[in-house]
């Protein structure tokens, strides 16, 4: 019987923390879901049969122009430049295996993003060319435990007049801004990922289930859409009712499902029907 009850109460702890360790932070969703009547044009409005290259200011400037929000990303180069591109190395954009902390910007600017004539932009460029005109969905790129990126983007971000909001996959990097810089916005970012992919199968699990949000306490999920399902990916949607964003809408029979399921879209290869 002791045994019995012993077990029961294991079982009851278990599920106390696993809520604790999923829940979002409740006190911002109003404020998340005024960014949610925007369709996000993801790493901007590209295009390479016009040749605009993903995360470059012809992308943006299209994306501004068009009426879309704009998700980008932001890595930290050697120099302690923010620069504007996605991978963590330059071997898919511009032909070259080299990791992106590992350079200077002015290394990064001498390479073509896909054989254009367009390089990867710093971010104070993005900031200046949108000036405030649709709100930003900026990704932290943190491919290690540095963080050193987050105080150079929010001392950037301090003097940006315009509505953004801020999302990674690492927590510790949603944890420096919530502590550092409360007032902003930020998303955890997960997926459900492959076995070959890191970080250790633990962490993936963890990621996936959002049992991570403890660390992060996100004010909106940013989430694949392909992979939603997860219990506790579940949990926040439908019982936390935590904002949601889901990426990347590549259809218009996707698209329309996701924006009544969701709040946020993110979307790229289509052009979504602009709301009046």
């Amino acid at each position: 019987m002791l045994l019995l009850l012993f077990f029961l109460l294991l079982i009851l702890l278990l599920l106390v923390f696993y809520i604790w360790a999923i829940l979002p932070n409740f006190g911002r969703k109003t404020d998340c879901l005024h960014y949610a009547d925007w369709s996000y044009a993801h790493r901007g409005l590209w295009d390479m049969d016009l040749q605009i290259p993903e995360n470059s200011l012809p992308a943006f400037s299209r994306a501004v122009e068009s009426g879309f929000a704009i998700e980008l990303d932001v890595h930290l180069t050697k120099d302690k430049q923010l620069v504007v591109f996605h991978d963590d190395t330059l071997k898919r954009m511009c032909q070259l295996d080299e990791k992106v902390e590992e350079m200077t910007y002015d290394q990064i600017s001498r390479y073509a993003l896909k054989g254009t004539d367009y390089c990867a932009p710093l971010l104070p460029e993005v900031l200046e060319l949108v000036n405030g005109r649709v709100p930003l969905l900026i990704e932290m790129k943190l491919p290690t435990r540095d963080l050193s990126l987050c105080p150079v983007l929010a001392s950037l971000l301090d003097s940006y007049t315009g509505n953004y909001m801020i999302e990674s996959f690492q927590p510790f990097g949603l944890r420096w801004f919530r502590k550092n810089r409360p007032e902003v916005l930020r998303g955890q970012l997960s997926a459900r990922y492959k076995p070959s992919e890191p970080p250790a199968l633990p962490l993936k699990i963890a990621s996936t289930e959002l049992l991570l949000n403890w660390i992060s306490r996100p004010d909106f999920i940013a989430y694949n859409y392909r992979h939603y399902g997860s219990l506790g990916s579940i949990l926040n949607a439908r019982l936390f009712r935590t904002p949601y964003w889901v990426w990347t809408i590549r259809s218009e029979k996707a698209y329309a499902t996701c924006k009544k399921r969701f709040d946020g879209v993110i979307f790229e290869k289509m052009l979504p029907e602009i709301p009046t």
